[in-house]
């Protein structure tokens, strides 16, 4: 069996054959976004690639038509196995600001260079297409169906303004409020109208309200969807949507309690009729496993790249990762492409990564999550530090809480 060293230097020497071919695969997902559930050509680019790697290929796995499973199997039992997650979706008006086309491809030249430097007897490589990362939680829907199950490692990385090992991801959850009144002319006979704006507005000022109560951690932001056709017709209908995150699962169903009873508050003192719709999607927060992130930092100093000391606060959205880390053990690293001043869901970021900042970042990606695989795959006494992080967090999740 190849030792450490030499698998890793094999890895970065295959990726940097096959890196113009991921580049332009790379390029080719930037100049052709595709929203969640319908990257139909990405997945397409990607799984033809993995299948010339040698890679056996599973389309729509969980029921979901662009997911997919590239697997090089295993040569006997009880074996590891390592997986890389690819995203590839794009944001609507904004293409790939988000960097996903560097992620996708990233993903797939490390589990390329795996297979294909790594005998079967080594373990099992898979590379898993998890859509709709923007919208519509691919991986919640995965994770459901047991995609991440009896993986000993699952990694990505993401391109952003800093380099961070360890990055974590609030839990999210989606309402829309639905608010029915009664048309009316708003001056001729305004006492014959039920404004549902108004149930709306007052939803909003609610909110504001209880944002003074709660935990600086969570979050409670919307958007007004519907309010009404013109100044002089009383709405009968308005609508509210709000993204609502907590820190754990537990504080983000404490908090959609709240911000729900904000909405009837809002209803019952406007005399119209709400109607709430709870987004079954889930994102969940991110259990970062630190010894796995720790295995990722040391490949990625030995690459020439370093977290800034000390690190800058971490701004935390959310991400369906966090599903799959709730799963098996799971990191989501940052690889620094833009300046600090640039933020991702920008013109600026999808310029750049569709630039040779974004190709330094896709190839630095590729090679870091290689190697960190290798460690795992190579590595026992690495592999049982990473187990054995991951069973004492699930078994302190799972442990029964005092009454308080």
């Amino acid at each position: 069996m190849m030792n450490l060293d030499r698998a890793k230097a094999a890895a970065k020497e295959y990726i940097d054959n096959i890196a113009p071919l991921l580049w332009k695969l790379s390029l080719d997902l930037h100049k052709h976004p595709e929203i969640a559930f319908e990257e139909k050509r990405s997945s397409a680019q990607i799984t033809q690639f993995l299948e010339e790697q040698g890679f056996q290929l599973e389309r729509g796995v969980a029921g979901l038509p662009t997911a997919f499973r590239a697997i090089r199997p295993a040569k006997g039992k009880n074996k590891p196995a390592v997986s890389y997650m690819s995203e590839y979706d794009a944001l609507p008006g904004l293409g790939h600001a988000c960097g996903h086309n560097l992620i996708a491809m990233a993903s797939a030249g490390a589990g390329a260079a795996l297979a294909n430097i790594l005998k079967p007897e080594t373990g099992e490589v898979q590379v898993l297409g998890t859509p709709a990362e923007e919208g519509g939680g691919g991986k919640v829907i995965m994770a459901d169906k047991g995609l991440f199950q009896g993986i000993d490692a699952n990694m990505m990385m993401h391109p952003s303004s800093e380099t961070r090992s360890e990055v974590n991801f609030l839990a999210l959850a989606e309402l829309r409020f639905n608010f029915y009144g009664k048309t009316s002319h708003a001056s001729a006979a305004p006492e014959k109208g039920i404004n549902a704006l108004d149930g709306v507005i007052a939803t909003f000022n609610a909110i504001s309200a209880l944002r003074q109560q709660i935990l600086q951690s969570d979050r409670i932001h919307g958007v007004i969807t519907e309010g009404g056709q013109a100044p002089n017709i009383i709405p009968e209908k308005a609508s509210a949507w709000f993204y609502v995150r907590s820190e754990t699962q537990e504080g983000l169903k404490a908090i959609l309690k709240r911000v729900t009873e904000c909405a009837r508050g809002a209803a019952r003192s406007t005399g119209t009729k709400l109607r709430v719709k709870k987004i079954p999607i889930e994102y969940a927060p991110m259990r970062t496993n630190s010894a796995l992130a720790s295995l990722f930092k040391n490949n990625l100093e030995n690459l020439g790249i370093f977290e800034p000391v000390p690190l800058p606060p971490l701004q935390m959205g959310s991400s369906d990762v966090g599903n799959a880390s709730q799963k098996t053990p799971t990191i989501h690293p940052e690889i620094k492409m833009v300046a600090p001043d640039v933020s991702a869901h920008t013109h600026a970021f999808a310029k750049a990564a569709g630039g040779q900042a974004g190709r330094k970042t896709l190839i630095l990606g590729a090679k870091s999550l290689a190697m960190t695989g290798i460690d795992i795959l190579l590595n026992k006494k690495a592999r049982e530090q990473v187990r054995t992080e991951f069973r004492s967090e699930t078994n302190h999740a799972n442990r029964p809480k005092a009454n308080r």
